[in-house]
């Protein structure tokens, strides 16, 4: 497809390129025509030339300004490594979270806790912020509740690794079993539940646990993630887009007041830092994280260079990439 909405040919699509400004020296037309019939399709791969500008004026007004197609391939590899190594950090993440959570009912067994009532109190929606005589909100929830749980039993049901978990608790079940079949946005919800019930402290805060899971659903579904890295547009970019932590989180990386304002408005970049900063909080001690940062700081510091010539004109990647980098040095 091209702009126009019209499908084209892959070499009707190269010329279309070129008649945007994207340049073919590095890798030819030939190549490139190849390259979109076998590793990656026209859509897909021209989605990063939203980290390009274009000329304002001049015989070459509206066409992309220095922008090589064979740098399009790099960003798209790119994206494919990080969207790789941030879903497996959102894996590890959703399953510290799931340690935690189970600990904190385990540890409640004095207070008539046995794994089982905190199902019970979730699917009813017994939180303490309903008001009783208005019991409508809690009937929705509930009913909502029980409605996905349903859903996520049939489902599990023909799942072969989860069945035997579902002939074993299907009637009543308890929260060891439960995570391990819920979304991650049910474990976010049961979390908020179990916080407001029992007045437990989470290990992390569950806005930014959200916006984990957004990017983790982004990277499992082969999302591009870094194909569009400008500050947001806004009239107040960067206004109330992180919180306190956040914030201390990226000074500690000796990160300018600017540099955070600009950033962080983008919702890319502000979810990536929010996947660095819950790993850092709940991984800690741990030999999955010396594993995981390992090949963070190898992404960083060494794959991330192997094409740095394509990049160092183009101001918002260098910058972005120095971001990162400023942030990643700091986790060990």
């Amino acid at each position: 497809m091209s702009n126009s909405n019209v499908m084209l040919d892959v070499p009707s699509l190269v010329q279309h390129m070129k008649s945007k400004g994207i340049l073919f020296s590095i890798e030819n037309e030939l190549a490139a025509t190849a390259h979109l019939c076998s590793h990656n399709n026209y859509f897909k791969l021209t989605a990063y030339r939203k980290n390009y500008t274009k000329y304002t004026s001049g015989p070459n007004s509206g066409k992309y300004e220095n922008l090589e197609f064979a740098y399009l391939i790099e960003l798209a590899r790119l994206d494919t490594e990080v969207r790789h190594l941030i879903l497996q950090m959102a894996l590890d993440i959703e399953h510290f979270v799931k340690v935690a959570l189970i600990n904190a009912v385990e540890s409640n067994m004095a207070n008539g806790e046995d794994g089982y009532r905190i199902i019970t109190g979730y699917l009813n929606a017994d939180e303490i912020i309903f008001d009783s005589k208005n019991p409508t909100e809690r009937q929705t929830k509930s009913a909502r509740r029980n409605a996905i749980y349903s859903e996520m039993i049939s489902k599990s049901t023909k799942n072969p690794y989860c069945r035997d978990l579902i002939a074993k608790f299907q009637y009543r079940m308890p929260i060891w079993a439960f995570v391990e079949l819920c979304s991650f946005g049910d474990l976010i919800e049961i979390a908020r539940y179990y916080e407001k019930k029992n007045m437990w402290i989470p290990p992390v805060d569950l806005l930014s646990l959200d916006r984990v899971r957004q990017l983790r659903n982004a990277c499992a579904h082969g999302n591009c993630i870094i194909n569009d890295l400008n500050p947001c547009s806004c009239k107040n970019p960067g206004k109330s887009s992180y919180p306190n932590y956040i914030s201390h989180f990226l000074a500690r990386a000796k990160t300018t007041p600017d540099q955070r304002k600009k950033k962080m408005s983008n919702p890319r970049i502000n979810q990536i830092i929010n996947v660095l900063f819950i790993y850092d909080e709940v991984t800690k001690n741990t030999k999955t994280r010396q594993q995981r940062l390992g090949q963070l700081h190898e992404l960083i510091n060494s794959r991330m260079l192997v094409h740095s010539d394509f990049f160092k004109q183009n101001l918002l990647l260098t910058t972005t990439y120095h971001f990162f980098k400023s942030i990643t040095d700091k986790l060990n």
